[in-house]
Parts: structure tokens; C-alpha cells; sequence
């Protein structure tokens, strides 16, 4: 049997596809960067203020 799909249900799907799936996923990776961006500089500001939590100085 030869699976096959109409014009319609061949362009919906491409719609759904190029015009949902992608720019959603696009958008969770930007805002996943951006939001990692904010946590690195959170830990900037604090480091050249001299607010650590001891993390990553080397001690035990």
C-alpha cells in the first residue's frame, strides 16, 4: 500500500511545521541564552563587587 497525502493535508502540515514548530523552538533557544546570559552577568556584578559564595575560588 503507497501512503500518500493530499495537496491540503501536505501544505497544512508545512504550515504547521515552517510557521509553528520552528519560530517556537527558535524562540525557546533564545530565551534559554538570554536567561543564561542574565544568570553569567548576575555572577559578573557580584565577583567584581566581591560577593562570593566561595564556589569556584579554589578553596575546600
Amino acid at each position: 500500500m503507497v501512503l500518500g497525502l493530499s495537496a491540503f493535508s501536505a501544505t497544512f502540515g508545512l504550515v504547521i511545521v515552517f510557521f509553528v514548530v520552528f519560530p517556537a523552538l527558535a524562540q525557546g533557544l533564545i530565551a534559554f541564552a538570554a536567561l543564561g546570559a542574565l544568570g553569567e552577568k548576575a555572577e559578573n556584578d557580584a565577583y567584581a563587587e566581591g560577593r562570593t559564595d566561595g564556589a569556584g575560588d579554589g578553596r575546600f
